[in-house]
């Protein structure tokens, strides 16, 4: 009897390695299989309802004289004009959108996800406005939102919903 139990001990522990390499390639086909979770790190540099950029515009800077040119027109109708923040463009890039100017308060743009998809990263936005019959400021307003999204080895895409 105890000859038995000897030779199930033996079996069992030299059994081991094999089920542990098992289950590390099954681990490893599981990872293969799954798609991985991609962050995105963003963060909004500022967003509002009052700037000197009157026109709607959706676009991508990825450069210093760029940001600069789009800085001082959106900060032109402020006093005293606020520094240009600084951005690192060999590590990101700004994504910028305005709404354009609105007759009314109510407005906005709204960032519903910055998510990847492959190497490139998707921004979907929306532009809200006020409800029919509400009650709004009546004032000039210029709704919009600037992002700082780290570089992604693709592009970076802005969707309107």
């Amino acid at each position: 009897m105890n000859k038995c139990w000897a030779v199930l001990v033996a079996v069992m522990i030299a059994s081991l390695p094999l089920f542990a390499a098992t289950s590390h390639k099954d681990k490893k086909k599981k990872e293969k299989e799954e798609p991985q979770e991609v962050i995105v790190n963003y963060e909004v540099i500022q967003q509002g309802t009052y700037s000197g950029k009157k026109d709607a515009d959706a676009e991508i800077i990825d450069g210093q004289s760029k940001w600069e040119q789009l800085w001082k027109q959106h900060v032109s109708v402020l006093v005293p004009q606020p520094p240009v923040p600084e951005i690192d463009f060999v590590g990101n890039v700004v994504a910028v959108i305005f709404a354009g100017e609105q007759k009314t308060g109510g407005y906005a743009v709204v960032i519903k996800s910055v998510t990847a998809d492959g190497d490139d990263v998707d921004v979907n936005y929306r532009l809200t406005e006020p409800q029919a019959n509400s009650f709004t400021l009546q004032v000039i307003t210029q709704p919009y939102v600037m992002l700082r999204i780290t570089k992604p080895k693709g592009a970076v895409k802005l969707i309107k919903e």
